[in-house]
């Protein structure tokens, strides 16, 4: 991988995996990727680009950029090096496996008791007056119907987003937000690893489904506990950011919650534009397998690409009015990826925030802040840490 600065592109000293950087995402992150369309990060050692198209060009392109190696890579990272971190022909032969898993048709099962859950929670949310969207609403949702659907132990469920957020933060540099997470997650670890046996996971569910791969010879069963793992650490933290970035931004966009609610056919138009103005997942990494030019911007073999999809949500040479928060916005958002990477569990996330969102436009008239948000600070991971809200019902 290359470490001295390409000569192609301006350098930057600036640092976007500090916490004061972090704390003004996704503007931030924007700022950054609108003064070039790519920029080498000397404290990195790497390309950043949120260029919309260039990101675009990118992302399903693995024989020319590799997932194999990224920005950052940690040999000892806690994302389990499987899927994300692989190209043809050991990706296609997991992925192919698991997607049964991930259809609609497959998930259709979940559909009324996701519903029935969202129900009780708004309810319970309006009743108590102002709550927390991060913990009592998007939280509390994740962490019971994803672990049902798993199929994890009741006790100690809360300590998986502990153990996501550590994952993520793996992303990025082994820096003092990763170090932090890392020490508060040492439970969250234990917990996992007990947790996801073959004899500690409820028969019939999403786990053991997983395990039976590796019984039956279709994978190795080092790599079927490889993506039970891989599955609670991608499942949970952006599932949960999801779903508060959604209310956040209804909430600083009232007018868009009154559209919503007229008609409620745009829920799904709605989460797509969530993913685009304020995305749960900020970056993705490759690394160039040979000299090649994207969109006019030259790339040397061996230079680790960082593509920052909170900029490319935010493109004006995209996107009209970037910063506004709008539902009936016509076009695709990046943030699921692309190719043959494109995220596994798309299907599963819309499902969650369909029912999450489909009961909050029944009970809900309006969303009125109660308190100061606070930012989630993750190397990887974007949205909301805390977010006061009261939700008035109709």
């Amino acid at each position: 991988m290359n470490s001295e600065p390409s000569p192609f592109m301006p350098a930057s000293d600036g640092d976007p995996f500090s916490a004061e950087w972090i704390a003004r995402l996704p503007y931030a992150d924007a700022e950054l990727c609108q003064g070039a369309p790519a920029t080498w990060l000397n404290r990195y050692d790497c390309v950043a680009t949120g260029e919309h198209k260039i990101v675009r060009a990118i992302l399903p392109d693995w024989r020319r950029f590799t997932s194999t190696a990224k920005p950052c890579d940690d040999p000892f990272s806690l994302v389990p090096p499987i899927l994300v971190t692989e190209d043809p022909p050991e990706h296609t032969e997991v992925r192919k496996a698991l997607m049964q898993f991930f259809t609609p048709q497959a998930l259709a099962p979940h559909t009324e008791a996701f519903a029935r859950e969202a129900d009780r929670l708004v309810m319970e949310a309006i009743e108590r007056g102002p709550v927390d969207a991060v913990r009592d609403i998007a939280a509390a949702f994740v962490l019971k119907v994803f672990p049902d659907m798993i199929g994890l132990e009741e006790e100690g469920r809360e300590l998986i987003l502990d153990f996501g957020e550590a994952a993520f933060n793996t992303v990025g540099p082994i820096n003092e937000i990763f170090q932090e997470s890392f020490d508060r997650a040492a439970p969250a670890f234990e917990w996992v690893e007990r947790n996801t046996r073959r004899d500690t996971v409820r028969p019939g569910g999403l786990a053991s489904k997983i395990l039976d791969l590796g019984d039956e010879g279709v994978i190795s069963m080092e790599r079927a506990e490889l993506l039970v793992r891989a599955t609670i650490a991608a499942g949970f933290d952006t599932t949960v950011l999801g779903i508060s970035n959604a209310i956040g931004a209804f909430l600083r966009f009232p007018d868009q919650w009154e559209i919503l609610r007229a008609d409620p056919s745009l829920i799904r138009p709605a989460f797509e534009e969530v993913l685009r103005y304020d995305p749960p997942a900020r970056v993705q990494g490759r690394t160039a397998n040979l000299d090649c030019e994207v969109e006019g911007v030259q790339f040397r073999k061996g230079d680790p690409v960082a593509l920052f999809l909170t900029a490319a949500g935010r493109d004006p040479k995209r996107w009209e009015d970037p910063d506004r928060f709008d539902i009936t916005r016509k076009g695709a958002n990046l943030s699921f990826g692309a190719g043959i990477h494109i995220c596994l569990g798309q299907t599963l996330a819309r499902m969650e925030i369909d029912a999450i969102l489909n009961a909050l436009v029944r009970r809900v008239a309006r969303f009125e802040p109660a308190g100061e948000g606070r930012r989630f600070i993750n190397n990887a991971a974007v949205g909301w840490g805390e977010l006061p809200v009261r939700l008035v019902p109709v």
